[in-house]
């Protein structure tokens, strides 16, 4: 009895180590031959916006290296959250990805109820894109470079207003951080998109901005482009100091990035994969010369260091939320 239970258990260990075998092989060549089918990339913006072109020119050197075609699914709407919803909820097998900017996938989450929970039902893939903000101020704001606008600011709290895309959006918040890493008081002004607030700068109608669409004013002379937050210059505007550069308090260097995600549950094998493809495109001149004009780099982060990031951006952009009390109506 006893010699017939081990010959039996003994077929089935040799059993269970030959479907294991299978399984790993399988998994093996399932990365190795992904992807097989198109690939969707969900985008929560419409089409012809700068990173969305960019976007499809890294689709475009992706197909290359792959032989299947990576297509862009335009879905704006609802905070971002149609497009992020179709790509937390689709299969997690890699054929379908969501790209997105640091505000939805860090700061929306302390401030709409979602549909979803972008940290449990997403996966990093790979940061693409990285922007530095830029600290531009009307011409009618008496200051030359940012000791004197700190100077300014302390001496007339509240009398400078600075401009965002809206009530919990980055610049929104970006403009708190100032606040509180300067020790200084300004008076923030939403608006509904970058038309009116350029109008008012030029205008003398509002004091600060940081929109991207500022800089060419500022290379205009319609508006004066203070400093970088960085610790290097822009390379089409040498002549504004970086931040690391002065001795002031170093504050709203972590900038605006866009990454890829993919559906939680996505085999580590086909995220590593998509996350080499991604940096393979963003080695390209024809995506670093698409970036150029819109001030973004590309910026490379496989899934373990982007998801630190994105830890890291999440936590800290949620405390100051909650610290400064904002709320979306």
């Amino acid at each position: 009895m006893k010699r017939k239970f081990l010959k039996t258990l003994s077929h089935m260990l040799v059993g269970a180590a030959a479907v294991a075998s299978m399984t790993a092989a399988g998994t093996v060549w399932a990365a190795d031959s992904f992807p097989s089918k198109p690939v969707r990339i969900m985008y929560p913006f419409p089409a012809g916006g700068g990173m969305e072109v960019v976007l499809r020119v890294i689709a475009q050197e992706m197909q290359k290296s792959t032989g299947q075609s990576f297509v862009i699914d335009n879905r704006p709407g609802a905070g971002a959250a149609i497009a992020a919803q179709a790509a937390a909820s689709a299969a997690p097998d890699g054929y379908t990805l969501f790209v997105g900017p640091v505000g939805i996938m860090a700061l929306t989450p302390h401030l709409r109820k979602l549909p979803y929970d972008p940290q449990k039902d997403l996966v990093a893939v790979a940061r693409l894109s990285e922007f530095k903000g830029v600290l531009i101020v009307g011409n009618q704001v008496p200051v030359k470079n940012v000791e004197e606008f700190i100077a300014y600011a302390k001496a007339h709290p509240g009398k400078l207003s600075y401009g965002s895309s809206g009530i919990g959006s980055q610049g929104h918040v970006s403009g708190e951080i100032l606040q509180r890493g300067w020790g200084i008081k300004l008076n923030h002004i939403p608006y509904k998109g970058a038309a009116d607030m350029v109008s008012d700068l030029i205008a003398g109608r509002l004091d600060i901005a940081n929109d991207l669409t500022m800089l060419s004013y500022a290379k205009q002379g319609k508006a004066k482009l203070l400093a970088v937050f960085d610790d290097k210059r822009l390379a089409d505007y040498p002549e504004a100091p970086a931040l690391g550069e002065l001795r002031v308090p170093q504050v709203n260097k972590g900038g605006t990035w866009f990454g890829a995600f993919a559906p939680k549950g996505t085999p580590p094998e086909v995220v590593d994969k998509l996350a080499s493809e991604f940096e393979k495109a963003l080695k390209s001149p024809e995506v670093i010369d698409r970036m150029r004009p819109i001030t973004i780099s590309p910026a490379f982060l496989g899934p373990k260091e982007f998801k630190k990031v994105w830890d890291e951006d999440y936590t800290s952009y949620g405390s100051i939320i909650k610290e400064a009390g904002i709320k979306v109506e």
